[in-house]
Order: structure tokens, then sequence, then C-alpha cells
């Protein structure tokens, strides 16, 4: 039997009042898979998903918002038979451009099918056997994957005490390097640096190491709430080869349809560009993203809606007498004094994902995604079952 637009759009949930919560947007729970075969992938597959709490992938468990899907309803409606390539090519960058700001314009700006791409890229494009990968540990590890994909080494630089990332010692490794990878607010510690530590330790790296590439990863920026933390992207006009790296998968709720973008000189992006197929973004996420971008109330909210679950959940720990980082993300990082391990097959035994491990600190800390405040409230009460016993 043919199926309608109108239809489509219906078993789709778009149309309906469940659109914050289509697994095809939010693409809730699948961040295991880009870590190979996971057990706890399966098993939530195996459990009924209505009894499962997912809080292990940094998503955005409310989606994106109203001015976005209402964009993407009218593609699906009418539009979608269309190829589009002027929202994908052109109003998309300069919408990132404008609301970034700072200078960039549409030729600053590489879109690609999730920001998981530039990273791909960029280790491709700047690392190689004698030119090594800087990185913090822990950090976000998928470059440090790639570059032993391309047989690089890394330098693991650790983290100072407060788990911030260690600028002084990665601008140090950074000497004779290919490229520093600088995740700011880090994953998984979600802690951030101010953009004026920042924008030295860029400054420091290229009159030391002109040849280094600096990567910057934003893509938690949107959810800090310190003020002093901002975007690199004024550094990232200034010099070759810095630039930064964002996500709608994270604040803007869109994890389900793959967009990310960098940001630096054109000369930086073609280089990028030529290392590695970074996927054609299709009409209806480029129409999302760009409804999106221009909606900022719409982040304002979500920016203290995360907020509020953070300060919650945060303060629930500290009540168990556990302490966690200064977040800055959407996720904790908690020193529960046990293995991840052993926590995180206790929780999933009360139907709670949490996050997997992150050496060399799974002895001792967990990662803990932020879902909606009923599904914090919910899960508070099972990590106390878990730490009080």
């Amino acid at each position: 039997m043919a199926l309608s637009r109108r239809a489509f759009v219906r078993s789709l949930g778009v149309g309906g009042a469940g659109a914050l919560s289509t697994a095809w947007v939010v693409g809730r729970g699948h961040e295991a898979l880009a870590w190979g075969p996971d057990p706890l992938e399966a098993a939530l597959q195996a459990a009924p998903q209505q009894d499962v709490i997912r809080i292990s992938s940094n998503e955005n468990a409310r989606g994106p918002g109203d001015a976005a899907l209402e964009a993407m309803r009218e593609v699906i409606d009418g539009r979608v038979g269309r190829y589009g390539r002027d929202v994908v090519r052109v109003a998309l960058p300069e919408a990132i451009a404008r609301r970034v700001g700072h200078g960039l314009t549409a030729e600053n700006i590489l879109t690609t099918t999730g920001s998981g791409h530039i990273l791909e890229a960029s280790v491709r494009a700047f690392v190689s056997p004698d030119r090594p990968l800087v990185n913090g540990a822990p950090s976000y590890s998928s470059p440090n994957r790639t570059a032993q994909t391309v047989g690089g080494s890394v330098r693991a630089v650790p983290l100072l005490p407060n788990l911030k990332l260690d600028l002084d010692g990665m601008a140090v490794a950074a000497n004779g390097a290919g490229m520093v990878f600088l995740c700011n607010p880090n994953n998984p510690t979600a802690t951030g640096h101010a953009l004026s530590d920042v924008a030295a330790f860029i400054r420091r790296v290229k009159s030391s190491s002109p040849d280094t590439a600096i990567l910057v990863d934003e893509a938690y920026i949107e959810y800090a709430t310190d003020t002093a933390i901002e975007t690199a992207a004024a550094q990232s006009l200034e010099y070759d080869d810095v630039f930064i790296a964002r996500t709608f998968s994270k604040a803007y709720g869109m994890a389900g349809l793959r967009i990310g973008y960098a940001a630096g000189r054109p000369a930086t992006l073609e280089k990028i560009a030529s290392a590695w197929g970074l996927g054609e973004i299709n009409m209806l996420t480029a129409t999302g993203a760009v409804a999106s971008l221009n909606d900022p109330a719409h982040m304002d909210a979500e920016r203290e809606e995360n907020r509020r679950i953070r300060e919650f959940t945060i303060n629930a720990f500290k009540e168990m007498g556990y302490e966690a980082t200064d977040s800055q993300t959407n996720f904790l990082f908690v020193n529960i004094r046990r293995p991840a391990a052993e926590f995180r097959d206790a929780a999933r035994e009360h139907g709670v994902i949490v996050g997997r491990d992150f050496p060399p600190m799974e002895q001792t800390h967990a990662r803990i995604s932020l879902g909606t405040m009923d599904e914090m409230q919910r899960a508070v009460e099972v990590f106390k079952r878990i730490l009080e016993t």
C-alpha cells in the first residue's frame, strides 16, 4: 500500500506530541556502537525500552526545539523530493558563521555528517609516523585510535589534580607533534578552560612548534555556564592549522541526524576535507540545523534546563558523600571510589545504563550522562541503593 507524505510524517512521530523523544532525531543510546561490540548495548536492545534509563551517551534527551521540528515537518511534507543543495551549501554555513560570530564567514565553515568525521579527517591530515598526536589522559580518545591506524604515536598527557587538562604539559608535548587535540569542555571529565587560557596555549604552541596543528573540540561548549569558557573561533582565524569542531548531537538534540562542522581558515579546512570523506548532509538535517541556529531562545532554555538537572544530580551525589567535577557539560564525572565496571553492572541490574570505562581512571570514576529531570530523579534512587550499600 502506498504511504503518503503525511502518513510518513506520522510514522516517524515528527508530527505528533512525541516528537521530542523520536529516536531517529535524538539517536539516543547509540554512542556505544562507535566503540565496537558492547555488552551494554546488547542489554539495552534486549530490555523493554520504557524500563531503561539510558544515561550513557551524552545525548540530549529533550531533542531539538520546536522551530527545528516545524522546519523539518515542512520539508518532509512538501520539499523532501527536491535536492535542496542551497540549504546545505549556502544557508547552513552562513547560519553557522552568523551564530558563532567572531568574524567567521561561510568560507570558514566545513560541514560534515557528524563532528566525528572532522576528528578522523584532521588526524589523517596532520598526524603521521613521525608526527605524533597530543591528547589528554583521559580525554575523548577517538583521535587516538585514528592516530594508531595511520601509524602515528600518541603523547598522552595526564590531567591535573582538579581533573582539568594540563595545558602546560600539553604545550611541552606539542613540540614536533603533528596535532594537538584539545577537548574543551573535556569528555569525560566535564571540566573546562577559560578562553584566555586556551588562547595563551595556542599562542605558545604556535610559537614553539609552528607546524603543529591544534584542534579545539567544542562539542559541549553550548552547555557551559562558566562565562569564561568561550569559543576559540577567533583563534581559528588567526593561525594556520588551528580550528574548532562542533556538533549538533549534544545541545541541539540532533544526534540521530548526524551533523557537525569545523571552523578555521579556508586553507586549513581544505587540508581536512582532502584527507578523508566527510559525508554529505541531507536537506532535512540541514533545514533542522538552520532553524535551530536561528532560535537562540531555545538554546538559552536548554542550557538552563541542563544546569538545573546537573545541579540536582551533583547535589544528590554530594549528599551521598561522593564528589563530581565542576561540570560544564551535560554529563558528570563522579569519583565513586570503586571500579566503574562494578558500578555500571549494578546500575544495569536496576535498569540504568551509564557510561563505559575511561582509562586510566576506570578504577575510581564513572561518567554519568544527564537525562530528563524525571530520569535523573529515578536514577539517583538507584545510585543510592548501590553506593550506600
